[in-house]
């Protein structure tokens, strides 16, 4: 038997949503988005797998909007998206079609974002080599961009942002035997992922002005 879209009518309390009804009975609610994509109107001809059709469309709507909610927050990697998404109870399938669709807009970038973390990180959190590939493994990006991304890190500067975060915790720490208080910024350079050769130039240069001051 033929089944007809009989109704399409907007949510009370929920402007974008609109319920549709066939033969004269709800079948389910969906974003207005998914009315105008697929075109549905009143008075089509329905079947149970175009049913189905609506339902994945709607799915993909809402994995859509949560997954650019979360980009407007800040940026992020592919798999981060790809994990949140996940853990909101989207399917696999789902999953991969709308990050695919994000990734074409160019709005899901692993290699810009991977850029952008780095500078920031080394910049503005004074942080080392090793701590933000530890930080990039973790967010997902594959080995060879985020080994691309670490090749923009210029020594003098991770030196320079080294020895100037260092400074201030030098000068903050009111430790008065100097060994205890050298040792304690040996171990923050290294939670801020730092090498022993620019570790050991940073605390030289810090505890030598400090003596000379």
């Amino acid at each position: 038997m033929e089944q007809r879209i009989s109704a399409i009518e907007p949510q009370e309390r929920r402007g974008n949503r609109r319920s549709i009804f066939v033969d004269g009975k709800f079948a389910l609610g969906v974003d207005e988005s998914v009315i105008a994509d697929l075109g549905l109107h009143v008075g089509q001809a329905i079947n149970a797998d175009e049913l189905q059709d609506i339902v994945h469309a709607e799915l993909v709507a809402k994995a859509k909007d949560r997954a650019l909610g979360l980009l407007d927050y800040r940026s992020r990697s592919k798999a981060e998206v790809e994990r949140r998404l996940t853990k909101a109870g989207f399917s696999d399938i789902i999953v991969t079609e709308v990050v695919e669709r994000i990734e074409s807009l160019g709005l899901i970038d692993d290699a810009q974002f991977s850029q952008s973390w780095v500078k920031h990180r080394v910049l503005d959190k004074a942080m080392g080599k090793r701590r933000i590939m530890w930080e990039l493994r973790q967010k997902g990006v594959p080995s060879e961009v985020a080994d691309e991304a670490m090749s923009s890190i210029d020594d003098e500067a991770e030196y320079e942002a080294a020895t100037q975060s260092a400074k201030r915790r030098w000068q903050k720490d009111s430790t008065s035997d100097l060994n205890a208080k050298r040792r304690k910024l040996i171990a923050y350079l290294q939670r801020q992922g730092f090498g022993w050769d620019t570790i050991n130039r940073v605390v030289s240069s810090v505890t030598t002005d400090t003596e000379h001051e």
